[in-house]
Formats: structure tokens, C-alpha cells, sequence
């Protein structure tokens, strides 16, 4: 018999980072984060946009083109947000 409840489910690991200002890295038009899984530098519209970092390889990258080349696996598997807090 298996059990389905809620607890025994197998739920993906979060976390939740505060961001310091020294985190930031300054470009040329953009705001910039490092991932905390892979540490690849990821522009934060990015992270708004698509939810993933530079590091991760979508499933359109990582179709083979030729049978020489192989299936290639997400570099990063992160998925990513921004949450603004704030108290008043």
C-alpha cells in the first residue's frame, strides 16, 4: 500500500537567498547575478523573462543536429525568480 499524502511526496529542494548589494554586478545597460547553483553571471531580466540562468541548455540547444553529436544535459537545472519583499 503506498501512502499519497502530502508529506511523502517528493517535493524539488528551494531555497531562498537575500540578495546584498555586492551581489550585483554592473554591465553596460543591465543588472547582473551570479546563479547559486552553477555561478554562471545571469542578467536579471533574464531570470524575469525565462526563470533559468545562462548555464541552462533548453531542450531546442540540446537537440543534436547530426547523429555524431549527443543529446546534451542542462549545464544547470535551477529554475529561478526574484521576489521583492518589503515591511512597512
Amino acid at each position: 500500500m503506498s501512502d499519497t499524502s502530502p508529506e511523502n511526496e517528493k517535493t524539488p529542494t528551494k531555497a531562498r537567498m537575500i540578495i546584498e548589494p555586492d551581489a550585483l554586478h554592473e554591465g553596460e545597460d543591465e543588472l547582473f547575478l551570479d546563479c547559486p547553483q552553477c555561478g554562471s553571471t545571469t542578467t536579471i531580466s533574464r531570470i524575469l523573462n525565462k526563470g533559468r540562468c545562462s548555464g541552462y541548455l533548453d531542450a531546442k540547444e540540446a537537440e543534436s543536429t547530426t547523429e555524431d553529436e549527443q543529446l546534451l544535459d542542462p549545464i544547470c537545472t535551477a529554475k529561478l525568480s526574484l521576489e521583492l519583499v518589503w515591511t512597512s
